[in-house]
């Protein structure tokens, strides 16, 4: 198996290291694996000074472990989204050893240290955005609000690791990344970048309280992961916080209490925005009637799925079908 160790930084600086340590040959800012190493492309583009993104789609011949060593500061943070089926073990911080299946969206800073192995002979499809400290308190950071959500996360001179899921926003705003950077061109491809970091922002910003999670520990980590997988892999039925804690093997009150402080919704919470973003998803598709995805999602009466619908989306079910 190879071995990468590198730090978080410029993304052009990290494929010239992956270079060193893969057959490949490098093109200004593309790596193509050599037929000895495996198959695929890594291709890193720069979308604003301090603001680069990197596509990875790759199967390897032989397993590649990449070692992230701290920085003494947060300079520079990525934030990775993973497409692919394929389960990538990630330990962060020697503490937790999760993969990235089940969280599909993890922001990590400088400070923060890993381990990951990307396995052999399987496809791997990932998809990161690297910034710098500079690049954020320049477009992002409020310097009026001091005391906001993302300043106080961003000021912490310690490692920084969150997860958020991969919901529809996402996964449409990344296949239109996908067509602007073959076809559409450079000023579509900056604009789809820029509305998917605003959604992350977004989802950041709106969360009641910020924590590391540093009480929880790994064992909560994983029974929790199970209980939410179970919620995604069961999305067309109300959950059961009960049987939910089951999986988890937690009593109830820690159960709960312990999902809401890591995914920042309760369970049911959780579930109505999954379903509600698989509702988005089949309008979308205009496969189907309003009438009938209300139906396929559970809801007997459509003025009820009309109603829970508006609510999420801030829109008619009728309207985006149209």
């Amino acid at each position: 198996m190879n071995q990468a160790s590198y730090n978080i930084t410029d993304s052009n600086t990290w494929i010239k290291i992956i270079h060193q340590h893969i057959a490949s040959t490098l093109t200004e800012n593309q790596l193509t694996l050599k037929e000895e190493s495996g198959t695929g492309t890594i291709e890193v583009v720069t979308i604003q000074e301090g603001l680069n993104i990197t596509f990875i789609d790759v199967v390897l011949q032989s397993g590649l472990k990449l070692i992230r060593n701290p920085d003494v500061s947060n300079n520079h943070f990525i934030l990775n989204f993973y497409f692919s089926k394929t389960e990538v073990p990630q330990k962060i911080q020697q503490q937790k050893k999760v993969s990235f299946e089940h969280y599909g969206v993890l922001l990590s800073s400088g400070m923060t240290a890993s381990q990951s192995i990307i396995p052999p002979n399987l496809p791997i499809k990932i998809f990161n955005i690297t910034f710098s400290k500079d690049w954020l308190q320049k477009n992002v950071l409020d310097t009026a609000n001091p005391n906001g959500t993302l300043n106080q996360l961003f000021a912490n001179d310690e490692a920084i690791y969150l997860f958020e899921n991969l919901d529809y926003t996402f996964h449409n705003t990344y296949q239109s990344i996908l067509q602007s950077e073959k076809s559409k061109g450079k000023i579509w491809l900056v604009a789809d970048i820029l509305k998917m970091l605003t959604h992350f922002f977004n989802k950041i910003e709106s969360r009641p309280t910020f924590s590391h999670d540093v009480n929880i520990n790994a064992v909560d980590i994983k029974n929790l992961l199970l209980a939410k997988k179970s919620i995604e892999e069961n999305w067309d039925k109300t959950p059961s916080n009960e049987s939910l804690a089951n999986i988890a093997n937690m009593s109830l009150s820690k159960f709960k209490k312990r999902f809401k402080q890591v995914f920042h919704k309760s369970p049911y919470q959780y579930y109505l925005a999954l379903k509600m973003d698989k509702a988005m998803e089949l309008l979308l598709k205009k496969e189907h009637s309003v009438s009938d995805v209300g139906y396929l999602l559970g809801y007997s009466n459509l003025s009820q799925f009309t109603k829970a619908f508006k609510k999420f989306h801030n829109a008619l079910p009728k309207e985006v079908s149209n």
